[in-house]
């Protein structure tokens, strides 16, 4: 008879495995989003690049330059993005019989998605903020304070709440990577010369740790048999 309880909890334990392995397919909002980030390249690079230059406390100036149509481009872009995840997952519930709990996730990202946009306009419009509120001159916490609110940035945020909800802890490890890759590659020189390509290989980076992740986990996934976490 003891045997029977610890059965039960040992068949309810392997179910409930077997349910979190039919739910997981975060490799299809990485693949999203590292299609979302190679397609950015053009936005980037044509197109008006206005330059706003403000003068500082100090006596010093400080200026942005950014493309229009990138500024424009990422909201969308984003937006489309959850929307076809969205479709994905609720389709995928449809076929399989079980669902993930994505709607906390989307609305996230749709969120962190407008505040970025809302702050990269702010920000292009008041250049000299960070210098003459938070006292912060260029350098790496200004880099990173710009990281994390950029379109990279609230990508790699919603999905930590996506590795969470999935209960993945290859996609945490994914996300991990992504988020330390998009926040210290920005300070590097790629080019000796200033040139309108600078943004590149921040894109292709950011874009190339999604894609080997979504197709990492996509193959793991499907090589994985239905009593595997």
């Amino acid at each position: 008879m003891q045997g029977d309880p610890r059965g039960v909890l040992s068949a309810t334990r392997d179910l409930t495995q077997r349910v979190r392995v039919a739910q997981r397919g975060a490799w299809f909002p990485l693949l999203v989003f590292a299609a979302v980030t190679f397609a950015a390249i053009p936005f980037n690079r044509y197109g008006r690049h206005p330059t706003e230059c403000r003068a500082t406390q100090g006596g010093g100036s400080v200026c942005t330059i950014h493309s229009a149509l990138a500024l424009w481009y990422w909201p969308v872009a984003l937006m489309t993005g959850y929307l076809v995840i969205t479709w994905f997952y609720l389709r995928r519930s449809y076929h399989r019989g079980v669902g993930t709990r994505v709607q906390p996730y989307v609305t996230v990202g749709a969120v962190l998605t407008l505040l970025v946009t809302l702050w990269a306009l702010w920000a292009n419009a008041h250049p000299a903020f960070l210098v003459d509120t938070l006292h912060l001159r260029s350098g790496q916490p200004t880099v990173f304070l710009y990281r994390i609110a950029s379109p990279a940035g609230a990508i790699g945020l919603a999905l930590l709440l996506l590795a969470w909800i999935e209960r993945s802890r290859p996609l945490l490890a994914v996300t991990a990577a992504y988020l330390v890759v998009a926040v210290t590659t920005v300070g590097i020189d790629w080019f000796a010369r200033p040139t309108p390509w600078a943004f590149l290989p921040h894109l292709l980076i950011d874009g190339g740790v999604l894609l080997v992740g979504g197709i990492v986990l996509a193959l793991a996934q499907g090589g994985s048999g239905p009593s595997e976490a």
